[in-house]
């Protein structure tokens, strides 16, 4: 996207939040930025009962843009490094090795977000409720927001966390995060009157260095 559109869409998020009034904003943001890391909550994740949403894996730097991007083709699409695949796989892995139980695996059906629920998952379903919201119009915009939003508050099935793997901007719009690096994941608490709540950040490699201590019989 060029830097004038991106302002653009910047200044319309920003103007979309005053409008509506949304008091969770700052406050998840500014939360976000000191949020406990997956040691602090694995026990928690173990028993099921939360939704982690990831950012896609990390991507080629230069390469086709979403702009005229054909869905059905994955090479008209920027697609995930050869980084990025081994780190969807590792991750994938790291969740056996901590017996962290998933249910349901939602994806962006952009290559990119399907790859790396493919990889990391085996299973997934592409909704396009959490397809790229950037470059949307602004009813499409709400509709993803609100969709978003819904799903970061409903209680996956007993004993299972519910993953979502999408874009940036979304997790921006529906909750006040700016999701990075590529690859990264949040983890949220549902709760009460279709709200939610951040309850941890949980940087791409951590998935694999504490699943490694857990095989060293030094995690609890």
């Amino acid at each position: 996207m060029k830097s004038t559109a991106f302002a653009s869409y910047r200044k319309f998020t920003a103007l979309l939040a005053l409008v509506a009034g949304v008091s969770w904003a700052v406050p998840v943001a500014a939360a976000a930025a000191k949020l406990p890391d997956l040691t602090s909550v694995l026990g928690e994740l173990r028993k099921g009962g939360y939704v982690i949403y990831f950012r896609h894996a990390p991507t080629e730097v230069e390469g086709p843009g979403d702009e005229g991007s054909d869905l059905a083709k994955c090479e008209t699409q920027r697609n995930l490094t050869p980084e990025g695949r081994r780190q969807s796989t590792q991750t994938g892995n790291a969740f056996r090795t901590l017996r962290i139980p998933v249910g349901t695996v939602t994806s962006s059906r952009v290559c990119r977000c399907t790859d790396t629920a493919n990889l990391a998952f085996g299973h997934f379903t592409v909704s396009d409720d959490v397809y790229v919201s950037v470059g949307a119009d602004p009813a499409e915009t709400r509709r993803l927001t609100k969709a978003l939003r819904r799903m970061l508050s409903t209680t996956p099935a007993k004993g299972t966390n519910a993953v979502i793997v999408s874009h940036m901007s979304n997790l921006h719009e529906a909750a006040g995060i700016w999701p990075k690096p590529e690859g990264v994941a949040y983890v949220f608490r549902p709760i009460a009157n279709g709200d939610f709540e951040a309850i941890a950040m949980v940087l791409p490699e951590d998935w694999v260095k504490v699943a490694a201590l857990k095989s060293q019989g030094k995690s609890r």
